[in-house]
């Protein structure tokens, strides 16, 4: 069956902006989050909900083809608890997996992260989908929460046939969180991990799009030849083509 709504979670974030804007003229769009955005285009609906309670987001959920799941905890998350990482990452994309069930959504895009697989020292590069990786100190609550997010979503799919493709962005430009990226004093090897917000659309727009892929998982990330993580399986497989690639910033 041919998706035509969609539910968007975590819709006031700075990502999903760019999202909805990419959807709205094709998809009929619900926003839901634990507060209104500051701007709500016409023919779209925002209803309030809560990813931590099941029963809100489930309503929420009902009705809709699919769903794209943003709620994370991004801007300003560092020195927050440990505690609230369970609760809104690990159980909140819990809960929205069995609210899919639940109603019969057909597809789930789990928003991801890089972070979700760090490389693990010797892994050759540009990092692939299932190559071996290895978590570090630094930001371990919000890599892990990802990781763990990614498991969930796995269990439902192999035990309720869930469609679920996740998607992996690089660090996002503009979120506020980072400057951005510049041409290093010394530019060896692959080191390039951003990606501009609106190829992240683009590549959920293809993820909701296709209609075979049952289960995986896609970077994206910049079109760059030293880009740290490999973009190329997206386009293979979505057709993922990513527009904004930093052409003033030599790529080695």
């Amino acid at each position: 069956m041919a998706i035509e709504k969609i539910l968007i979670t975590g819709a006031a974030g700075y990502l999903a902006q760019f999202i909805i804007e990419r959807l709205h003229p094709n998809y009929e769009l619900t926003l839901t989050d634990i507060v209104e955005p500051d701007q709500v285009a016409d023919g779209v609906t925002f209803i309030k909900a809560d990813v931590t309670d099941l029963s809100e987001i489930e309503a929420a959920c009902a009705e809709h083809d699919a769903v794209i799941h943003l709620v994370a905890l991004v801007r300003e998350r560092h020195g927050k608890p440990l505690s609230l990482y369970a609760e809104v990452m690990v159980k909140g994309t819990w809960n929205v997996a069995e609210a899919c069930v639940r109603q019969g959504v057909q597809k789930l895009v789990n928003i991801s992260s890089i972070s979700a697989c760090p490389p693990s020292a010797g892994v050759e590069l540009p990092y692939q989908v299932g190559d071996a990786f290895q978590f570090g100190g630094g930001d371990i609550y919000y890599s892990l929460s990802k990781h763990l997010g990614e498991e969930i979503c796995l269990a439902y799919h192999q035990a309720h046939g869930l469609k679920i493709i996740h998607i992996r962005p690089g660090v996002i430009d503009g979120d506020g969180l980072n400057p951005g990226p510049s041409a290093p004093e010394v530019a060896s090897g692959r080191w390039f991990v951003y990606v501009d917000p609106r190829d992240v659309a683009q590549c959920i727009e293809r993820a909701i799009e296709n209609e075979t892929i049952k289960y995986g998982a896609y970077n994206a990330v910049a079109g760059r030849e030293d880009s740290r993580y490999d973009w190329k399986q997206a386009e293979k497989d979505l057709g993922y083509s990513p527009e904004y690639n930093w052409d003033e910033i030599p790529d080695n």
